[in-house]
């Protein structure tokens, strides 16, 4: 599937003798802090990779889910080498192979649907040839997209892109701009990023480290190194900015049962016994076949056209580990570098899951977690020890994909945003990163929670709403508590789009909850708001118990009010 050109090999080889620079890159625009995918380092290799059929690619175009919340006004979205077989500032071009150019459009999606209908774009944009710099709604940094450094849209945001919930969701597509030839090669090596609060996740797409254009990107992923080192010396442990790794993030909600991964194309094994030059002894890294992933693929989520059945044994071009050592980064910690690519998977509580036999070439394959309710338990590779998966922030390591090796991924992979702000003189690129999920709330329920001194049942203006007061958001359908809020918290994920539907002035006793469907909920006061000490210590109910069912169907459904008076008082008191 990786089919690495003969002609590239050759030239590592041949361009002896020249020290390279690295090529001027712009600093990013817009106002951050930014949450990137994959990464928001310019210069650690990692990359989305699209690709023609020249390199027997599975990936498909590349789709992401953007949100901005309630009370946005402009965003930027910015992409970095976003043309492809493009120059730099210094004439040099950078990471892609093939010159079909890229085609980026944005639009207005704000039920989540998938809507790329021609009038909910907002604009597009090409990679390869120079764009308007401004349109109805936005304006760029520049016409052309340079290579090897940032490009960026100032986004206005559209009344059409705006939820129920005041939330603004957004839909971006990434596609060659045509259909490619029988056997046309083309792989482009680019970065996403938004400002500021906008979060975004993609679900399904490739991965790359690259290293295409070796003249130039070589001493980028090995700083100060020249095209003569492959051959008089071992990249093996030379410093470089890729160490094999990739992370990715996820979230995964309360009350789920199983979560399913899919890699495609891992080029699981190698189909040579030595490295080159060093004589370095190569793992096999057999691949296997999965049980749990049907041959023919039945029940994918997604289409496996061109892909092998499941279960053939084959190694990719170039596979892992590749035979030259300047492209192969395996193991961490291995003085060699010769490891088998694999994966973790990691719990919010810290379990590891590990796959140490993921995809060869040309196929895909599942990973089942399941919990010991699931339907699926005996399929899965891993059961946890809980009826219900931990829910929160899910992480993914990949470990020992070569410089070079596009692999794909299938699962809602979220972009990640710095958790602070740089200390002084620290490299920005070395702050730890965390997920940036989108916003889930195209729809709102929720209300108030209020101290009834009146006792009537009916909220009067002079009654204070109650702070601190942990309400629940039950799925119907089988009693799982899927979501919490907290009345009054202004961190809590939906609280812009809460208050912008809110006409009150007290938020004390505010909450929303965010859901990305129509159904029927129940929302519940937690029981343990009564225990001593608590917020709702020694009240009772005034508007008929600790529950609602609310049924939003293309709406909100903001009529979830509890009222609560102390014990000892009547009703119509102090009236």
């Amino acid at each position: 599937m990786k089919t690495y050109q003969s002609m590239k090999r050759n030239a590592l080889f041949s361009v002896l003798g020249i020290l390279l620079g690295l090529g001027v890159a712009n600093a990013q625009p817009g106002t951050g802090p930014f949450a990137a995918f994959p990464t928001q380092n310019i210069k650690d290799g990692r990359f989305l990779g699209i690709a023609c059929a020249g390199l027997s690619t599975l990936e498909q175009n590349v789709t992401m889910i953007l949100s901005a919340p309630a009370g946005t006004s402009t965003f930027n979205l910015d992409i970095f080498d976003g043309d492809t077989g493009g120059l730099d500032g210094a004439d040099k071009s950078h990471w892609d192979l093939g010159s079909r150019q890229l085609k980026f459009s944005l639009y207005a999606d704000p039920l989540r649907s998938g809507d790329t209908s021609s009038t909910e774009l907002i604009g597009e944009w090409r990679g390869n040839e120079p764009n308007p710099t401004s349109g109805t709604l936005w304006t760029s940094s520049a016409a052309a997209m340079p290579d090897n450094a940032w490009w960026a849209l100032t986004v206005n945001v559209a009344p059409n892109a705006q939820a129920p919930s005041g939330n603004y969701f957004y839909t971006l597509v990434i596609e060659t701009d045509g259909a490619c030839s029988a056997g046309e090669q083309l792989e482009s090596s680019l970065k996403i990023a938004t400002s500021d609060s906008v979060r975004f996740s993609v679900t399904h797409f490739a991965l790359v480290a690259g290293l295409r254009q070796l003249a130039d990107d070589l001493p980028i992923i090995y700083p100060g190194s020249t095209m003569t080192a492959p051959v008089t010396g071992s990249f093996l442990t030379a410093p470089t900015t890729y160490d094999g790794t990739f992370e990715l993030y996820f979230s995964v909600p309360l009350g789920e049962t199983e979560l399913r991964l899919f890699d495609g194309d891992f080029d699981f094994g190698t189909n040579s016994a030595i490295g080159l030059p060093s004589g370095v002894s190569l793992d096999a890294c057999a691949d296997q076949d999965d049980p749990d992933s049907a041959a023919d693929y039945a029940g994918f989520p997604f289409s496996t056209l061109g892909a092998n059945p499941e279960g053939v044994q084959s190694s990719g071009m170039p596979p892992d580990d590749n035979q030259y050592d300047a492209f192969r980064r395996g193991e961490p910690g291995d003085p060699n570098r010769v490891g088998c690519v694999r994966y973790e998977v990691i719990d919010p509580e810290g379990h590891i899951y590990r796959n140490d036999n993921p995809s060869g070439s040309y196929e895909w394959e599942q990973f089942l977690i399941a919990s010991l309710t699931s339907p699926s338990i005996g399929d899965a590779d891993w059961v946890s020890s809980e009826d219900t998966l931990p829910s929160g922030v899910w992480k993914v390591k990949i470990v020992g994909l070569d410089l070079a090796n596009l692999s794909l991924w299938h699962g809602n992979t979220c972009a990640t945003r710095p958790t602070r702000d740089p200390e002084p003189g620290e490299d920005p690129d070395e702050v730890p990163r965390t997920a940036a999920c989108p916003d889930e709330s195209v729809l709102l329920l929720g209300d108030f929670v209020w101290e009834d001194t009146a006792s009537l049942g009916n909220r009067d203006s002079n009654e204070a709403g109650i702070a601190g007061v942990v309400v629940e958001l039950v799925r119907s359908s089988d009693g799982v508590v899927i979501a919490t809020a907290v009345t009054g918290d202004s961190t809590s994920r939906n609280w812009a789009a809460c208050a912008a539907n809110h006409s009150g002035s007290d938020s004390k006793g505010l909450y929303c909850f965010g859901v990305d469907s129509p159904g029927k909920y129940e929302i519940r006061i937690a029981a343990g708001n009564f225990e001593s000490g608590q917020s709702l210590s020694g009240k009772v109910s005034t508007t008929g118990g600790e529950s609602s069912t609310v049924s939003p169907a293309e709406g909100n459904s903001m009529n979830a009010r509890f009222g609560y008076r102390n014990l000892g008082i009547s009703p119509s008191a102090g009236r």
